[in-house]
């Protein structure tokens, strides 16, 4: 086999659900939600706009009347001069014109809308999905679903629909003017709207399942770029970019081949149509001239028909061809809409502002408010308690933690400690309870999350409010310096110029000309790594959270930052209980007691000038 042969490669898409066969009647539910608030407009400017496209066609109908009183045979047009009759089709025209313009505008304004909230419901429940979705979801399929799908949806549905939507009014229209010209016209439309109603049946599933399949190859060639990307430094520390680059080769060939064979399948479903029509004018132009012959037709009549007749042949196939369009568009919503309709992690609850009833809990307007203005206690310290805790991230894997049972009291600094691979990192995991907890109880102050609905216990959301975390990897969002340190926008300058006069930045961030309103690009790239700890650890402190949690926050920063950190542990934390994970065992050293993991066991759990020395003594061993 050549190098270049395209060929479907074995992991592509890995996990991706394909879908056979019509749309889910969820498919419909979901549009109908999208459009539901404006459907009075869009009821509106629909009657208008079937109206303007009406007055123009008209105009046909009303030249054949007058060419049939021009020949001495009597029509409504008869008792009007030509000057009466020019201004009458120039009304029609110039108001079906405006009508036209205005339902085209306004209903793609209004489409737009609500593809838009479409897509905001979508985002909603996808950042409530379970951590697992993300572990086990390549980011590419989910940039696809974001960007691809989303784009295919918003071409049709955000403009383009306004023209579908025309073709059909025309369909329509000209159907009644054809019939109001000459009745026996209509057998010869309806015979070819069946003609080409079969040719789109023929190829409707075979179009349906390339694109589909279309949809299914994008996504692994785009996380395979995202994650060459990553991984550049990696990838040429060990000198792989030869076989990342036959990987992404091979991924955009079969994606580029299910382009070019969807791409064929559209011709010959668009040739198909055009002969059709070809038919359709040569059945008409036979039919007008023996039904003339017969005297069953007039020529101002024979006129309006084969226009509308031919016009209508070129509609017609405009309308399939649309409507395969329209199959594109449908499949992007049945994509969003699979994500929009997953199970969201259990405890969790989407905001009363939800609008699309998918079924997901979600919370009552008053108790979200009462739960906005509330924190779990108003002391500056909390305790966590631990009992009987058993912990793995699927039911497939082994376990990582192991019937553990502490207490970290109310304003204790709880050192821990273990080898790699110890569960340090899991058991924080646990503690926000990012993933589901197999056995076993957490709480603070004696206070579990309500997970399940039968549960006992706190909001998790607001249970996860009393910890605030930093982490060895510090993470800041594309914005504001404001944004990243208030997110939710509830501090006043002074407030902030306060933390971030406590981590040393304050000095820094004056002296930039943007001062709070400073640009931090994706993930902080434009800022140091020491930098971006410190901004984190001034939003830590914002959040007044009564239990601080670090996962190895001095790990990878330069000396005076790491100074600035253990110093926040002995100063501006020491009235809250904190949690502290540490490579350098030095900064564990005035903590209040120590716990030694090993293999998701408890070895020891003492106070520091216990454990700290037992420790040592068995990692050198």
């Amino acid at each position: 086999m050549s190098k270049n042969q395209t060929v479907k490669p074995k992991y592509l898409s890995d996990g991706e659900v394909r879908k056979e066969g019509g749309y889910a009647k969820t498919i419909y539910q979901t549009l109908h939600y999208a459009y539901k608030p404006f459907l009075a407009r869009i009821v509106f400017v629909l009657i208008l706009g079937f109206l303007g496209r009406g007055l123009l066609l008209a105009n046909t109908n009303v030249i054949g009347y007058w060419v049939d009183s021009l020949i001495g045979k009597h029509s409504p047009v008869s008792d009007l001069s030509s000057l009466q009759i020019i201004g009458l089709l120039l009304g029609m025209a110039l108001t079906g014109f405006v009508s036209t313009m205005i339902f085209r505008v306004s209903f793609s304004r209004l489409s737009a809308k609500a593809i838009s909230s479409f897509y905001d419901e979508v985002t909603l429940r996808t950042s409530r999905l379970p951590m697992s979705f993300f572990d086990k979801t390549p980011a590419g399929r989910i940039i696809t679903r974001f960007s691809s799908d989303y784009g295919n949806v918003f071409r049709l549905f955000g403009g383009p629909l306004a023209e579908f939507l025309s073709i059909i009014f025309d369909l329509i229209m000209m159907t009644i003017l054809i019939t109001i010209a000459n009745p026996i016209y209509l057998l010869l439309v309806v015979f070819i709207g069946v003609l080409n109603f079969g040719v789109y049946k023929l190829n409707q599933d075979r179009l349906r399942k390339a694109r589909r399949e279309l949809s299914a190859s994008r996504s692994p060639s785009i996380a395979h770029f995202a994650e060459t990307t990553q991984g550049a430094s990696t990838i040429r520390s060990f000198r792989r970019q030869e076989s990342f680059k036959e990987r992404f080769e091979s991924l955009d060939r079969y994606f580029l081949s299910q382009k070019l064979f969807t791409t064929k399948q559209l011709i010959s479903f668009s040739f198909q149509m055009n002969s059709m029509t070809a038919f359709l004018l040569l059945i008409t132009g036979v039919a007008s001239y023996f039904m003339v012959e017969k005297g069953w037709a007039s020529v101002g009549s024979v006129g309006v028909a084969f226009t509308f007749i031919s016009l209508s042949g070129n509609t017609v196939q405009m309308f399939f061809e649309w409507l395969t369009q329209f199959e594109e568009a449908m499949i992007g919503v049945e994509r969003l809409d699979q994500y929009m309709r997953m199970d969201i992690e259990e405890g969790n609850y989407l905001p009363s502002t939800a609008h699309f009833a998918t079924g997901h809990p979600t919370y009552d307007p008053t108790a979200e408010k009462y739960l906005a203005h509330r924190r779990l206690t108003e002391d500056r310290s909390a305790s966590v308690e631990i009992n009987n805790l058993w912990f793995r991230y699927r039911d497939d894997l082994p376990w990582v933690l192991k019937n553990l049972n502490f207490e970290v009291k109310a304003g204790e600094r709880l050192g821990i400690v273990g080898r790699t691979g110890s569960g340090k990192s899991s058991l924080i995991q646990a503690l926000f309870h990012l993933y589901p907890i197999s056995k076993g109880l957490i709480s603070i102050n004696n206070h579990p999350p309500k997970i399940k609905a039968e549960d006992k216990g706190v909001d998790l959301n607001l249970y996860r409010q009393s910890m605030a975390f930093i982490s060895q990897e510090p993470i800041l969002f594309q914005g504001t310096l404001r944004f990243n340190l208030d997110i939710e926008g509830h501090h006043k300058d002074e407030s902030l110029h306060e933390v971030l006069q406590k981590v040393g930045l304050l000095e820094w961030v004056q002296a930039h000309p943007d001062s709070l309103n400073m640009k931090i690009e994706e993930r902080g790239k434009n800022l140091s790594l020491g930098e971006r700890q410190l901004l984190c650890m001034a939003r830590c402190l914002l959040q007044q959270s009564p239990i601080v949690i670090m996962d190895e926050a001095t790990s990878s920063v330069d000396p005076q930052s790491e100074e600035i950190l253990v110093r926040a542990t002995e100063e501006f934390f020491a009235d809250r209980t904190q949690i502290i994970i540490a490579h350098r065992l030095s900064t564990l050293a005035k903590c209040d007691r120590i716990l030694w993991l090993q293999n998701g066991e408890v070895i020891a759990l003492g106070p520091t000038a216990e454990v700290l020395p037992k420790f040592k003594k068995a990692e050198l061993v």
